[in-house]
């Protein structure tokens, strides 16, 4: 039996590169548009202390966020590198 083929390998470039750029910038739109639904409605709800905590909560899933997309970023090469090295 043959081992795991890896994605991504062969192909065109330009391709592979827009189809992972879209789909995760689609689940990261994702992400914000649901964050911004509940401030709205939270805000609707006439406390102000509510929806200065779910602001304060939407900066901080921004920064890690961030910090996971970065994270993804330094994966993604040394994967890359360990495929072309073989």
């Amino acid at each position: 039996m043959a081992g795991p083929q890896a994605k991504f390998v062969e192909g065109n470039l330009f391709r592979h590169v827009s189809v992972m750029a879209l789909t995760s910038s689609v689940g990261l739109m994702a992400v914000f548009v649901v964050d911004l639904i509940n401030m709205l409605y939270i805000a609707m709800l006439g406390q102000a202390e509510l929806a200065a905590a779910i602001g304060y909560a939407g900066a901080i899933l921004f920064f890690t966020t961030s910090f996971g997309i970065g994270m993804s970023i330094a994966v993604g090469a040394l994967v890359a590198r360990a495929l072309g090295a073989r």
